[in-house]
């Protein structure tokens, strides 16, 4: 049953595309919150602008009140660039295949 259910997905670029928007997601909010565990357990503390799916402008790194946390906005930011890429980076290739 599941090897049908997988090779229906494979010919359906519709719920492919889906399946794989939804794991990226999945994958960014596992890491972020990995992220902020790590950063809580190593400071014992939260940091003071933290937000989930937002991008830290360099005015906020430069003027946080520590370099811990300018450390965290920064890493976060590269994190939320890659996740970005590639979820754009997944939609041109599955826009590409269902128009050949």
């Amino acid at each position: 049953m599941l090897s049908k259910y997988l090779n229906q997905l494979s010919h359906d670029f519709i719920s492919l595309s889906f399946l794989t928007f939804l794991v990226l997601y999945l994958l960014y909010i596992i890491v972020i919150r990995i992220h902020l565990y790590i950063y809580k357990q190593k400071h014992n503390s939260k940091p003071v602008h933290y937000k989930n799916f937002r991008l830290y402008s360099q005015s906020l790194i430069s003027n946080s009140p520590s370099k811990k946390e300018k450390n965290f906005y920064v890493q976060t930011n590269k994190i939320t660039f890659f996740f970005n890429f590639l979820l754009v980076t997944a939609c041109i290739i599955y826009i590409f295949m269902c128009f050949t």
